[in-house]
């Protein structure tokens, strides 16, 4: 695929729909950044912005007017630069590492894999300490960095965790004192903290894996304690809801700010939150259904549940439990231990549905009693992707690696590399681009930051410059006109990094970087 082809809508530009990866971004705080996939991007030392469209009969969109923009139509004009980010469809072979849907069967004292459509199911045979997870296992969580599956035992009052082979199984906690409930667990990556609830002392409480030592974070949690819980790292508000009750909290991680935001569930469980899509999901276990509503929804005064802001998603479900995000797939997955049995859908199983609600519920495994579910997101193949973003039951014109079934103008396969939605048009994720201003001089350099797939083997990354647009300039490993830092992600199969050049652009006033995934 060319640079050029498929020029974006006329209309679509005009209107900046939210949806189009052709629409500019937010400025960054303090930073001056926008992206595209196939326009060419001008910035200028001013850092004001105008998209110029290398196509006639693409829109212009501009921030300033020209009398303040002082712009002129010259290609190369020494006051403004230009950044492509493309990527082109290749066809190429399987490999790298694999991820997975790691779930809690309590009635089976198991813990168990598949792969995302739900086939290739297994269960996890424990080695090391212990060689059962449990007599009562409850919820789990997944570190994909370390290869580590983390769960909560509430038969013996204590948090375990092992490797995703099962090998290197541990106890990492054992409460002192009985009369506990270890429910839901959820890993702090960054720190290696694992908060749990513990519902019969209604608390939420951490401990600190490397320090060994625990820490409580909220006490008094809710009249009959926490039983499913969240955190929102980026905000640092952690969310619960209660056991028997049917209110969502939320407060601070240390306990302060606690508020009530909702009331009215019928027994609340499975709370997630996307921080980047600033939404907020839940499971009303004995209503049978899941709901989600805008983190905006939520003030000082808590809202019912028939606030026209809460929107239910699925419902006529069993027993709706225990709840994961993947959230670049815009695709949720719950258990529902089917302690209702014959009452409605997907008992005794796992699931999986929409953000929007707006494709029927997908029963992917059965077990004895599903209790909690977590995603290990990583793809190590364009054909394992398929399987976590697309249903079993999708057109395979629609899975092909050049279709685009969303209208965003970029394909399945670009998508693929990047991360990204295929089912939901838009540009969160994909490469961002400023000026980075050196601290001991005013010289800048044009630096490109993406997130990339790693670890499979049928994509890899090419980075090339140009100063023309015409003749491009491949770099390789120790290329010294460019410098390219990547950081392994801890999650997803991922990494992320940035791409600058080493000359100023006070040295070279026109400069262009393009990124394409292409066969290694």
């Amino acid at each position: 695929m060319g640079s050029m082809a498929n020029p974006p809508n006329r209309a679509l530009l005009e209107q900046q729909d939210p949806r189009s990866p052709f629409c500019l971004l937010q400025p960054r705080k303090g930073v001056g950044w926008i992206w595209s996939f196939f326009g060419h991007i001008r910035i200028s030392k001013l850092r004001r912005v105008l998209i110029k469209p290398s196509h006639p009969s693409w829109a212009q969109r501009r921030l300033d007017p020209p009398s303040r923009l002082g712009y002129r139509h010259s290609m190369l004009s020494k006051t403004f630069f230009a950044i492509c980010i493309l990527a082109c469809i290749v066809i190429c072979p399987l490999g790298g590492s694999a991820g997975g849907v790691f779930w809690t069967d309590r009635g089976a004292s198991q813990i168990k894999r598949m792969n995302f459509d739900g086939s290739g199911l297994q269960t996890v045979s424990l080695s090391g300490a212990v060689s059962t997870p449990g007599s009562n296992i409850r919820g789990i969580t997944v570190h994909a960095g370390r290869n580590y599956i983390y769960w909560a035992d509430n038969g013996a009052d204590r948090l375990l965790r092992a490797r995703f082979d099962g090998s290197n199984s541990e106890i990492l906690y054992t409460v002192p004192g009985g009369n506990s409930f270890p429910a839901d667990v959820w890993l702090d990556k960054s720190r290696n903290d694992l908060y749990w609830c513990d519902q019969t002392r209604r608390s939420i409480q951490n401990y600190a894996i490397d320090l060994k030592t625990m820490v409580p974070s909220v006490t008094n949690a809710a009249p009959s304690g926490p039983y499913f819980m969240d955190v929102d790292r980026q905000t640092g508000w952690v969310y619960w809801g209660d056991f028997s009750g049917g209110s969502i909290y939320r407060s601070k991680l240390d306990g302060s700010d606690r508020q009530i935001l909702l009331t009215g569930n019928n027994n609340t469980r499975g709370v997630k939150v996307d921080s980047e899509g600033q939404m907020l999901y839940w499971i009303n276990r004995d209503d049978k259904k899941v709901h989600r509503c805008p983190l905006s929804a939520f003030g000082s005064v808590p809202i019912p549940l028939s606030h026209p802001a809460v929107q239910t998603l699925y419902t006529h479900l069993d027993t709706p439990h225990g709840l994961a995000l993947d959230i670049p797939a815009r695709k949720l997955y719950w258990a529902d231990t089917g302690t209702n049995p014959g009452n409605g859908t997907g008992g005794q199983s796992i699931c999986r549905g929409d953000f929007d609600g707006s494709t029927p519920v997908e029963v992917l495994a059965s077990g004895s009693e599903p209790w909690d579910v977590d995603l290990d997101t990583s793809c190590g193949s364009y054909e394992e992707w398929v399987k976590r973003c697309f249903r079993r039951d999708a057109s395979p014109a629609d899975t092909l690696r050049d279709a685009d079934p969303d209208g965003d103008r970029l394909s399945n396969f670009e998508e693929y590399a990047f991360d990204l939605p295929p089912l939901h048009a838009s540009r969160a994720g994909l490469p961002r681009a400023w000026l980075l201003r050196a601290s001991d001089s005013d010289n800048e350099f044009l630096m490109v930051e993406s997130r990339r797939r790693a670890g499979a083997t049928d994509v890899t990354f090419i980075t090339e410059s140009s100063a023309d647009l015409l003749h491009w300039h491949r770099h390789g490993p120790g290329d010294i006109r460019l410098l390219e830092i990547f950081v392994p992600s801890l999650e997803g199969g991922l990494h992320e990094g940035n791409v600058k050049m080493m000359r100023s652009t006070r040295e070279v006033p026109v400069q262009f970087i393009r990124t394409r995934a292409g066969v290694p």
